[in-house]
């Protein structure tokens, strides 16, 4: 195994992003860098062992479509990367469970359970069912606000309860309409994969319509953060970037194929400006 390969494997630029949306929710509630740590750590080793399981069950096209990839390309065996699979796994099941004796509360356990399970589902088979798995990526990354909740304790402030939703509701609806969008995008290809995209099975248009649709949700959420009262006003220049950004993925999503792409690129931005803004209205008040 070429260990240099690894971290592309993990994709594990992404998990760690993925693992701020932790600290995020977590921090309205505790300042302990240990439950903090410890949470971002479940998210790391979970999400990256979806990225592991994804790439095993892709190897096949990957060999076609991405040949450089760490297992088509022989970098890691795939009875390596099924090893390593498990390892990461048993460790993000390890650090959950950690999470739930440090609080004395099984959910944490619970969570990363369905997190790894459904990261198997995904590959499996939900990738391919169009719609569902695109509503199931949107949830799988962002289900890191709610995690976030569960290692504090699940205390009942109904303010910041009312600001993680919120933060759960931008970060889904927008990735759920940039994977609408990405399946207009790669409608060709998905033909040959049989994918049953929104776009391949109800058409261009109305697949449209459905991201916008996310879209919309996403700009009245981002919106409605500030007059929580919980994120600090350094988040307002976040919120508008955000806003702005999704709205012209939503002006070039309404275009169909010609501005698919143009969508994808905006959503993508309005979905890391969000994150980035929901971290920093929250630890700097």
């Amino acid at each position: 195994m070429r260990f240099r390969s690894l971290p592309r494997l993990l994709r594990i630029h992404n998990s760690f992003m993925g693992s701020l949306s932790v600290v995020t929710s977590a921090w309205l509630f505790t300042h302990d860098p240990l439950i903090i740590i410890n949470g971002m750590l479940a998210y790391i080793f979970l999400a990256s062992a979806g990225n592991v399981i994804n790439d095993i069950y892709d190897i096949e096209i990957d060999k076609i479509n991405r040949p450089n990839r760490p297992l088509p390309s022989g970098a890691i065996s795939l009875n390596e990367a099924k090893i390593i699979f498990g390892i990461l796994v048993f460790l993000g099941l390890l650090s959950s469970l950690l999470s739930s004796v440090l609080i004395s509360n099984f959910w944490p356990f619970v969570i990363a359970v369905i997190f790894a399970i459904i990261g198997v589902l995904y590959s499996s088979k939900l990738k391919i069912m169009g719609f569902i798995g695109n509503v199931t990526v949107g949830c799988s990354f962002s289900i890191g606000y709610i995690y976030g909740w569960t290692i504090t304790g699940m205390a009942l402030n109904l303010a910041k309860l009312i600001t993680v939703t919120l933060f759960f509701i931008v970060s889904t609806t927008l990735l759920i309409a940039r994977e609408i969008i990405k399946g207009i995008e790669d409608i060709e290809g998905d033909a040959v994969k049989n994918v049953k995209t929104l776009a391949r099975s109800k058409g261009i248009p109305l697949a449209s319509r459905v991201a916008a649709f996310f879209l919309m949700i996403a700009i009245l959420a981002f919106s409605a953060l500030p007059f929580i009262g919980v994120v600090s006003i350094y988040f307002i220049p976040f919120m508008v970037i955000g806003d702005i950004a999704a709205f012209l993925s939503l002006v070039y999503a309404l275009k169909g194929f010609a501005g698919a792409s143009k969508a994808s690129l905006y959503a993508k931005i309005g979905a890391f400006t969000g994150l980035v803004g929901f971290l920093i209205g929250v630890m700097i008040q």
